[in-house]
C-alpha cells in the first residue's frame, strides 16, 4: 500500500508554484467532495455515477 501526502498529489519539480497551487485548488468555492450514493445498482460504473451527481454552474459571461 503506498502512502500518500496531505497536501495531495505531487507536483512534477518543473511545475511553477501557482500553477501547482491552482491545480490543488477547489474549482468553486465550497466545492466539497460529495458522499457517495446509499444504493448504486451493481450495473453502473462508479465514475458515472459521480458524475452524473455533480452541479455545472452556468457562467453568463462565458463565450460560446
Amino acid at each position: 500500500m503506498s502512502e500518500t501526502s496531505e497536501t495531495g498529489p505531487e507536483t512534477p519539480d518543473e511545475a511553477q508554484e501557482a500553477d501547482a497551487a491552482e491545480q490543488r485548488a477547489a474549482l468553486v468555492d465550497g466545492e466539497d467532495r460529495d458522499e457517495w450514493p446509499e444504493q448504486v445498482p451493481d450495473d453502473v460504473d462508479e465514475a458515472d455515477a459521480a458524475e452524473q451527481k455533480r452541479v455545472v454552474e452556468i457562467d453568463e459571461e462565458d463565450y460560446r
